[in-house]
């Protein structure tokens, strides 16, 4: 029997709408047919598109749940957000919110790195309605590294993004979904008022509001796939606080951390 209440809220992570690999696989990348298809359920099932500005609002008490509420969001910035999925959005007239890697906007990819949004694109998103956050500055595991590195990455970010748009930005994005207290608490402190980690799981109006939970959308998740999330079916509730499987996981992630930054670079002696 199903024990999840009958309110969730499914918050759809997207990268990738295209037949291009991404960081080296084909994973994040939904084809344009699949993406059409799951928005065109979204449609159907007349669910209410939200911000993650909006649903933060919402967390906090300052406004009411819409009638079948769904976020959808996107990570990194590929051009094809502008180019294939915006028109797809305004087909449908849903809204969403983009987190996007600072640095790279506008900045010509390395030969085997991935291709950004440039500004101009970032301003047509934004013009439509969809909500830019940041997603940090160059997409590092917020979780392992110092202090001054970490406010770079997060203020650092909100920064560029906010000059570049003219606009204030107020949602974060973990990169990797990798957070930590220290690294909710410098988010917060930024002036951010939200940011969304991953989970795998269905959030919920009790979610916590600096960890809001997002289900990756695969390349083989297929609409099928989506419609068991809109049902409250696909995924678990989520949980507040951390498994410790979590805890132990970055626990090995920072100690891999530490041996890295400890080897000397290339040319350069070992003290």
């Amino acid at each position: 029997m199903n024990q999840q209440p009958r309110m969730v809220v499914p918050v759809l992570c997207y990268h990738s709408i295209g037949d291009e690999r991404r960081d080296g696989t084909l994973r994040w990348s939904v084809s344009p047919g699949d993406f059409d298809e799951q928005l065109a359920l979204l449609r159907e099932r007349r669910r209410t598109p939200m911000t993650v500005s909006g649903y933060a609002d919402v967390l906090r008490g300052l406004a009411p749940l819409p009638p079948r509420p769904v976020l959808v969001t996107f990570d990194d910035g590929f051009p094809d957000l502008a180019e294939a999925a915006l028109p797809v959005l305004r087909r449908y007239g849903l809204t969403a919110t983009a987190y996007v890697i600072a640095a790279r906007v506008g900045v010509a990819p390395s030969p085997d790195g991935d291709p950004s949004l440039d500004w101009d694109q970032l301003r047509e998103l934004r013009g439509y309605g969809v909500e830019i956050g940041s997603h940090s500055r160059s997409h590092r595991a917020l979780d392992c590294i110092r202090r001054a590195e970490l406010q770079q990455e997060i203020t650092g970010s909100r920064r560029v993004l906010e000059d570049g748009l003219g606009t204030r930005v107020t949602s974060f994005a973990y990169p990797y979904g990798y957070h930590s207290p220290a690294v909710r608490t410098a988010v917060r402190a930024a002036g951010y008022s939200s940011a969304c980690g991953v989970k795998n799981a269905l959030s919920h109006p009790e979610d916590d509001v600096f960890a809001i939970a997002r289900v990756l959308i695969e390349r083989d998740t297929g609409v099928d796939g989506i419609a068991a999330l809109l049902d409250g079916t696909g995924r678990p509730l989520a949980w507040r606080g951390e498994h410790l499987r979590t805890r132990g996981w970055r626990a090995y992630r920072r100690a891999r951390h530490l041996v890295h930054a400890a080897r000397p670079r290339q040319g350069q002696p070992a003290s």
